[in-house]
């Protein structure tokens, strides 16, 4: 293999953990449920690359790299994992069953453990808020809706949400005589009995997969049927994966104080510093390469 074909394959090779980079140290949508999702790209990507002649002996290390600090997944990514709409326990239990068998990790018992953890923290919450819940809607009953973006992916079960809808369900076919305050009554008496955080996790996924999907935007329209566990997705979801966007903040200082204003006082820097931060956040640059000769030159890097 020639100088040129080797760096390519090295460069296509390593273009996956670039974009992980980026996409992992955003800063203007939630990281956190990424980071699952590019666990298992990186593990099907390290896979294809196992038996590779020209690499391989670079990849295997990598291999057992990877297995050694990810075997045990941290739980802060599989509750935001879980707290996507479009996943909840059955999109984390099937992303689990395919990183057993790209890594040939048993993850049975860290699947069952992160249910009960979750429900933990959410009681918490429940204890520390549950005296906001003034006025709880009932999850739309999503049973029998037109599934076709999740068939892939959810093809051995259709879900409603749960017993307590399967009840009303039940409830409504008694008879004509039923009144329509009994019927109010049963609703509400099966909802209530059911906590936020089952009555999410039992209800039907989001079908909708595209990236126009927000996330934030979708447990603001629903905080009223889920009002405590909405304050405790905010607090999941807001924790960043990567502390690279707060450290170039830090960095920025090294531009401000400099040979010809080192008499400047703290609370100066500290003005300086927050407003190019906030200028940088207006115009959506805070995200950006700031060197471009240096980003210039990897993009045209053996390229030629």
């Amino acid at each position: 293999m020639t100088i040129g074909l080797w760096q390519k394959k090295v460069l296509k090779f390593l273009e996956l953990f670039y974009d992980a980079t980026v996409a992992l140290s955003g800063v203007y949508y939630p990281t956190s449920p990424l980071m699952i999702h590019y666990l298992v790209k990186i593990a099907m990507h390290l896979k294809n690359y196992a038996n590779d002649n020209h690499i391989r002996l670079v990849v295997q290390p990598m291999i057992d790299k990877y297995n050694k600090y990810w075997r045990d997944i941290p739980l802060l990514y599989s509750f935001a994992f879980i707290l996507d709409p479009r996943a909840k326990m059955k999109g984390f239990n099937r992303v689990l069953r395919r990183l057993g068998n790209l890594t040939s990790i048993d993850y049975t018992t860290y699947q069952l453990g992160t249910r009960a953890r979750l429900t933990d923290v959410y009681n918490k919450y429940e204890e520390k808020y549950g005296a906001i819940r003034l006025r709880r809607t009932i999850p739309p009953n999503l049973f029998g809706k037109k599934r076709s973006a999740w068939d892939k992916i959810y093809d051995d079960d259709v879900c409603g949400s749960a017993g307590g809808m399967h009840h009303l369900a039940a409830t409504l076919s008694m008879g004509r005589d039923t009144s329509a305050t009994a019927l109010l009554q049963a609703a509400s008496s099966s909802a209530s009995n059911a906590s936020e955080l089952v009555s999410y996790l039992d209800c039907d996924t989001v079908n909708q997969l595209d990236d126009d999907f927000n996330i934030l935007n979708w447990w603001r329209q629903h905080k009223l049927t889920y009002p405590v566990l909405s304050i405790m997705t905010k607090d999941v979801l807001t924790i960043p994966v990567s502390t690279i966007s707060s450290e170039s903040t830090f960095s920025m200082t090294g531009r401000i104080i400099e040979e010809r204003r080192r008499k400047l006082k703290p609370k100066m820097v500290e003005m300086l510093t927050c407003i190019k931060d906030w200028e940088a956040a207006e115009a959506r640059l805070q995200h950006m390469v700031e060197d471009n000769e240096l980003e210039e030159a990897f993009e045209e890097l053996y390229l030629d």
